[in-house]
């Protein structure tokens, strides 16, 4: 006989076989009428012939009518069902009604478990699954150099690396290129504001695969050098800019003090780049059209461009990879020096797709996020499920009694199940609010370091996940319960208990093992948070190299087309210099680019004086230029030498200051003093070095960084500088002291980043500190479902042997020795949830060792922390049950 498949057996109830009394109904209809012709006088086989005949054909009757008998059943089958869901789902609204507590309990479990799992997937939507809004960005590959120091794993392209890649990629039709551009302000009639701009080759639109709202995007012939000036605006922009006007485009608006016509307005939405790419860190405002073609032979060190390729139609990763091979052998012949040896620190070209260079960094810390709230769930249905098991021990006799009157395990099953999944969805509801929340404060609570998480919602493919988990939750916490009721007999009923209600010994059994269960996994995400906040501890304690206290700073940049030199550059910084020193309660003011923490590395390759360059080793280091007093401003040792000084201007010979680590590593038994180095690969243009400072962490407290050259920034104006004073004055009225001294230097210039130091070094920590308190919240609340499972299974345990502790006592036992008997059983529960949970955390410990500084994975001392702080929690979890065993007077005891 053939086994019926999973799914006729599932949904068995939606159909019907065919009955057999059809064919019996055929035969008996054939029969009579066979036994009527024989009547009248015909022989047996000519009777049946006939009868035949007139009934027609047999199979199609038999066809027909079983396709009748089987709409009727199944209709008749389905009123039934329905029939009895209904009374199901009314018994489990009224049962749960009568046990108000146990509802409420398992409600907030429930919705605890599911309202966390609901907020991180709905993160896990927006930065993973959720689709890009780039037609092409599948297509779509990041190109870098990469090389093997730390903190160049990613870095940009030069301009003549960047035609070199359009010639050298045959596997890509398209290749274009994006640069943050300085000093991007806009006037219009209204004040001065700095926006994040980005000067793009023309293609950038094209090749992302979208187009403009209003207006157009670039054309092929737009950008070039001295051409006609032109932008497009983020919808953003226009709308708060502009109040979204609608005959925006054609009109020309003044950005850098320069009359530029707007040709488009991009969709909602749109700001590539959208998510930080290599340094290009901020969601656009205006893109601004640039070919580059001016720089197609420039300096090769100049790296900064980022590059983005399009794919061919059908072009394979193994095409990449051969053009990566054949324009890396290409340059490295052609340019040895720069490609080639220990020289270019292992050089080699990085391809990696839009998507991973935007959210791969991110994928594995949302993946350990849905790891811990999994494990929240878990814990949440494991407590869910003692308290059913708990329910379940007084409600046996009622399950005998319905078994003894006819009810079927499967009946008595699906009602139990009911029961669960009614608590689950309802659960599941609650769960939707808390998710709601938890969303609104990893908003808050984590704005930067995960992409995309503002787009972060609990929308319809979140509310399918909450309704698919609540069911599962449901089918997790009653199906064990359900199947021991569903076996319960009169008999057992009886004998497992003559007094009270019990568990019985397999039910004793079932819960320790679900407590166990509860335990270690607590333990795995209180081990989590333990290392993780060791770890950020640790971050907390790195000497920068700098004193960030009471110093305040902001962003300023001046429009190119005003300040068309170094002198006029320098005239500016200059006066803003003197007046923010001259403000009371002023210590010192002073100005560096790029500010220390801000994530605006610069760095390259330098030559020194006196030492050929060599194919095997190419001095590197980190690049910044600095005001005079910067480093009296920033609380900067200088261990040899001088700082900058005013005289230190473009009337006077260059001068450098270096970091200890760089005189260190090129002149270990002499002064660096007088050397000289040329750190911006113009032939000739040598700095004498008249300092040396303490190494700074200049990208992130856990990054050590490299060698530092600082050079005076009176001599290499950049355009853009990050003011910085030391002040006894608040925080607020500096701000206001520092917004008014940019005005009266120049109004049209505007200000942006106003901050202090000590907010941007804690920025520079949101990443760890997110990490950290996501982990630590989950764990913490993985630690009170776990207490109060515990404390729940304990409690069951002293009501059910409420007789053997009376007769203990009775007979002159000692209430601490009943109150060990006790706790001795909740803490073998303890230790074994506590060996499993050590050695799943071993196991799952590698998920956390990039997420750690200073810290090992395996760390002994949180490792026994936290077990000792688990095996105290326990003990008074227990505690309240065995003291509570001990004040119940004998005599009742027995009794009840």
């Amino acid at each position: 006989m053939t086994k019926p498949s999973l799914s006729n057996r599932f949904f068995k109830f939606w159909r019907v076989k065919p009955e057999t009394e059809v064919d019996d109904e055929i035969a008996a209809h054939i029969e009579l009428q066979t036994q009527r012709f024989i009547a009248s006088g015909k022989s047996e086989a000519d009777a049946r012939a006939l009868a035949l005949s007139r009934f027609g054909n047999t199979n199609e009757v038999r066809a027909e009518c079983t396709d009748i008998r089987q709409r009727l059943e199944t209709k008749v089958r389905r009123t039934e069902y329905f029939a009895e869901l209904s009374q199901d789902l009314h018994f489990a609204f009224r049962s749960l009604r009568k046990s108000r507590v146990f509802t409420v309990v398992a409600l907030l479990t429930i919705a605890i478990g599911v309202g966390a799992n609901t907020a991180i997937f709905s993160v896990i939507d927006a930065v993973l699954l959720r689709s890009s809004p780039y037609a092409n960005a599948e297509r779509s590959m990041v190109l870098f150099n990469s090389y093997e120091q730390e903190g160049l794993n990613k870095t940009p392209l030069s301009a003549p690396e960047l035609f070199d890649f359009r010639d050298g990629f045959q596997s890509m039709d398209a290749i274009a290129a994006i640069r943050p551009t300085p000093a991007t302000t806009i006037g219009n009639g209204a004040d001065p504001e700095q926006l994040t701009a980005y000067a793009v080759t023309p293609n950038l639109f094209d090749v992302l695969g979208v187009s403009a709202a209003r207006g157009r995007t670039f054309r092929a012939d737009e950008g070039a050098l001295n051409g006609a000036l032109f932008v497009i605006l983020s919808d953003a922009l226009w709308k708060r800019r502009f109040g979204a006007d609608t005959s925006i485009v054609g009109k020309t608006i003044t950005i850098n003090a320069q009359q530029r016509q707007v040709v488009g307005v991009m969709p909602p939405g749109i700001r590539f780049p959208d998510d930080p790419i290599g340094y290009a860190s901020g969601p656009a405002d205006i893109w601004i059209p640039w070919t580059y073609e001016e720089s197609r032979t420039a300096n090769r060190g100049n790296q900064n461009l980022i590059a983005i390729g399009r794919l061919k139609a059908g072009a394979s990763a193994s095409a990449v990879t051969r053009d990566i091979a054949d324009i890396s052998r290409h340059f490295k012949a052609d340019f040895p020096e720069r490609y080639a040896g220990q020289r270019a620190n292992n050089w080699h070209i990085q391809a990696l797709s839009l998507h991973d260079e935007t959210v791969g960094a991110i994928r594995p810390v949302l993946l350990l996020f849905g790891g811990a709230v999994g494990f929240v769930l878990l814990i949440a249905c494991v407590n869910v499920a003692n308290l059913l098991i708990a329910r379940g021990a007084t409600r046996k006799r009622e399950m005998a009694v319905r078994l003894a009157l006819g009810a079927g395990r499967s009946r008595l099953l699906r009602q139990l199940l009911t029961e669960s999944l009614v608590l689950s969805i309802c659960g599941g509801i609650l769960g939707v609010v808390l998710a709601w929340v938890g969303v609104k404060l990893i908003t808050i609570l984590n704005p930067t370091s995960i992409p995309r998480v503002g787009l972060a919602s609990v929308n319809w493919t979140v509310l399918i996940f909450s309704l698919g988990l609540s069911l599962v939750t449901g089918l997790l916490i009653g199906l064990f319960p359900a199947l021991q009721q569903s076996r319960t007999g009169l008999a057992g009923a009886l004998s497992d208990g003559s007094r009270g209600a019990s568990d019985g010994r397999g039910r004793k059994h079932l819960r320790g093992v679900l407590v166990v269960a509860e335990v270690a996994m607590a333990l795995v995400l209180l081990n989590g948070a333990g290392l993780l906040g060791r770890s950020f501890a640790a971050l907390q304690r790195v000497d920068t190299g700098f004193s960030a206290h009471n110093v305040m700073t902001m962003y300023t940049s001046v429009p190119r087309s005003r300040y068309d030199s170094s002198g006029k550059i320098a005239r500016f910084y200059s006066q803003l210099d003197e007046r923010l020193a001259a403000t009371p309660g002023v210590v010192v003011a002073s100005g560096v680019y790029p500010l220390p923490m801000v994530n605006d590395g610069w760095s390259g390759s330098f030559d020194i004086e006196g030492v050929p360059k060599s194919v095997t080793e190419q001095p590197h280091a980190e690049f910044a230029v600095a005001m005079p007093a910067y480093f009296t401003a920033m609380g900067i040792k200088v261990v040899e030498g001088r700082d900058f000084i005013g005289d230190d201007n473009l009337a006077h010979p260059h001068v450098a200051i270096v970091d200890e680590e760089l005189a260190r590593k090129h002149w270990p038994h002499e002064s660096a003093i007088g050397k000289r180095v040329n750190a911006l690969e113009k032939e000739g243009e040598f700095a004498t070095i008249v300092g040396v400072v303490r190494h700074v962490r200049a990208t992130r407290p856990e990054n050590d960084g490299g060698p530092q050259i600082y050079m005076s920034y009176l001599q290499h104006p950049q355009g853009m500088l990050y003011p910085v004073v030391r002040s006894t004055l608040s925080p607020v009225a500096m701000m206001n002291f520092m917004r008014s001294a940019v005005k009266s230097v120049d109004e049209n210039i505007p200000v942006s980043k106003l901050q202090s130091m000590e907010a941007i070094t804690a920025s520079a920590l949101s990443r760890q500190r997110f990490n950290m308190l996501m982990i630590a919240t989950l764990a913490i609340v993985a630690l009170i479902l776990a207490s109060v499972g515990l404390y729940g299974v304990m409690s069951s345990l002293v009501t059910q042997r409420s007789r053997e502790i009376g007769i203990r006592m009775a007979l002159g036992g000692q209430p601490n020795d009943v109150r060990w008997l006790v706790v001795r059983e909740s803490l073998w529960i303890c230790v074994i949830g506590l060996i499993v949970g050590t050695g799943a955390t071993l196991a799952t410990s590698h998920a956390l060792k990039s997420m750690l500084f200073g810290i090992a994975v395996t760390d002994p001392v949180t490792y026994t922390s936290i077990a000792a702080l688990l095996f105290a929690v326990s003990c008074v979890a227990a505690y309240g049950p065995a003291r509570r065993a001990t004040r119940v007077a004998p005599l009742v005891a027995l009794r009840d």
